[in-house]
C-alpha cells in the first residue's frame, strides 16, 4: 500500500509540473495598442532586446498619487500609484524607496523596509498607465514614546525603483523620529 501511495504522489506531482510547463510556454503577455493598461512580464518573456529597448521610468516622467489601502493590526496601508506621464512606454522593477518627511523636507526616522509579499517583476507602463506598491505605516502609538520620538510628518518622499531623484507627495501622519523604530514597509511595484 505504501508503494502505491508514493507512486500516486509522484505521478500527481509530475503531472502538475508538466501541466504548469505547458501553460507557461503557451501563455504570453498581450496588450493592445492604446489600451492604457499596464502590462507586466518577466524580462525572459520578451527577451533581452525588448527589455533593453524600453527605458526605465524616470522620476521626471512619473506622477505619484495615494489611494486607500485599509488597516490591520496597528498598521495603516496606503496605495502608492505610479502613473507614466511621459510620451513613451517605460519600465519599473523592484521596490520604491519611501520615507516620511517634515514640512522642511527633512527625513523622519528610518526609510521603509522591503515587504516581500509581492514578487518583484518587470512592469511596462504605456503612457498614462499605472503601477502600484503598498506602503504600510505602523501607528506611532505601537512604540514606547522614548523609543519612537513621535514627530508629525507633512509628506512622503518616494524614490521610484532604481531612481535617485525623489518625488514628494503630501502625507500627514505621526512618524517615529528614532531610526531604530522601523515604522514603514513597502511592497514591490506591480502592474495596475
Amino acid at each position: 500500500m505504501a508503494c502505491n501511495v508514493h507512486f500516486f504522489r509522484n505521478y500527481l506531482t509530475g503531472g502538475i509540473v508538466v501541466a504548469g510547463s505547458i501553460l507557461a510556454a503557451g501563455c504570453g503577455t498581450h496588450t493592445s495598442a492604446g489600451s492604457g493598461q499596464a502590462a507586466s512580464a518577466a524580462p525572459a518573456t520578451h527577451g533581452p532586446a525588448t527589455a533593453a529597448a524600453t527605458a526605465a521610468c524616470s522620476s521626471s516622467n512619473l506622477r505619484i498619487s495615494l489611494g486607500v489601502g485599509g488597516a490591520a493590526a496597528g498598521t495603516d496601508f496606503t496605495v502608492l500609484d505610479f502613473t507614466n506621464g511621459g510620451s513613451a512606454p517605460c519600465t519599473l522593477r523592484g521596490f520604491p524607496g519611501v520615507s516620511l518627511a517634515d514640512s522642511t523636507g527633512a527625513q523622519i526616522g528610518a526609510a521603509a523596509t522591503r515587504n516581500p509579499v509581492r514578487p518583484s517583476t518587470l512592469v511596462t507602463l504605456a503612457p498614462g498607465a499605472k503601477a502600484s506598491a503598498e506602503l504600510g505605516v505602523a501607528n506611532a502609538e505601537n512604540y514606547p514614546a522614548e523609543a519612537c520620538k513621535p514627530t508629525s510628518s507633512a509628506r512622503l518622499r518616494v524614490f521610484p525603483p532604481n531612481q535617485t531623484v525623489a518625488i514628494e507627495v503630501p502625507f500627514a501622519a505621526t512618524g517615529c523620529a528614532a531610526s531604530s523604530a522601523h515604522q514603514l514597509s513597502v511592497t514591490a511595484v506591480t502592474a495596475g
